[in-house]
């Protein structure tokens, strides 16, 4: 995955491209489900949220029973989970919970702790609580993501059949975080390719290979922050349609 909350921006433009092919086959699949908000807004009878980052997928399953989130996260705390994250010593959903929630743009410990403080803005200073605001976004959720099935598996481990699949992958030559470092972006469009054959499968990224077509694309800002004007193009591709025969 790339970061919590990285599809919230332009879900509401991508959601109905996506929801035409379910409405055909009534089972969805998101095998790098980051912040669910793709996810959470599709209808469909058989719905799967797969990330092989297990401390995301136990922080979700964590929501979905309706259990509370930490009420605050403390620079002393975050630099503790970080350092023990790979320990017993804190539950899977508390290591979840610090590392998506209270880093800086939701991208894992990498994006370093997301201290709290005024921003300028065009209307003058506002105060931001970035964990909170986190927080009660992901909370946002509970209700939408009820009736979905949360699985922590490696997409190559999938082997779909009549599936509308969204995949939200490592955008290739951008920085890679620690969980997604080291993707093999040959293997993923190949394994794009071959689930076409059987599944409807739909893929953000910036560029794709020649054999796939663009069916959306949209600027959109990088950063929650409001004075960081960064800017980058959001895609949808899809095989093209010579290559399903």
């Amino acid at each position: 995955m790339k970061y919590m909350g990285s599809k919230s921006r332009i879900a509401k433009d991508i959601v109905p491209i996506i929801q035409e092919y379910v409405d055909k086959y009534d089972r969805y699949l998101e095998p790098f489900c980051g912040g669910c908000n793709v996810i959470d807004k599709i209808k469909a009878s058989k719905k799967i949220a797969s990330d092989k980052n297990k401390y995301l997928i136990t922080l979700w399953k964590h929501i979905q029973e309706g259990n509370n989130l930490l009420d605050t996260v403390s620079r002393e705390l975050y630099n503790d989970v970080r350092s023990n994250q790979n320990t017993n010593k804190y539950e899977d959903w508390i290591v979840g919970n610090v590392g998506f929630l209270a880093s800086y743009n939701g991208r894992w410990f990498d994006g370093g702790y997301a201290q709290s403080g005024y921003e300028k803005t065009k209307n003058g200073e506002r105060y931001r609580d970035y964990y909170n605001e986190a927080k009660q976004n992901i909370l946002k959720q509970v209700n939408s993501i009820k009736d979905i099935e949360f699985l922590n598996q490696d997409y190559i481990y999938f082997y779909p059949v009549n599936f509308v699949i969204y995949c939200d992958p490592p955008y290739v030559n951008t920085k890679q975080y620690a969980n997604s470092k080291n993707f093999d972006y040959e293997i993923f469009w190949e394994t794009m390719r071959e689930w076409s054959k059987r599944n409807v499968v739909l893929i953000s990224e910036q560029n794709a290979p020649d054999d796939f077509e663009c069916i959306w694309q949209q600027e959109v800002s990088r950063s929650i922050k409001a004075n960081d004007k960064s800017k980058s193009v959001e895609k949808l591709f899809i095989l093209r349609e010579e290559k399903f025969k």
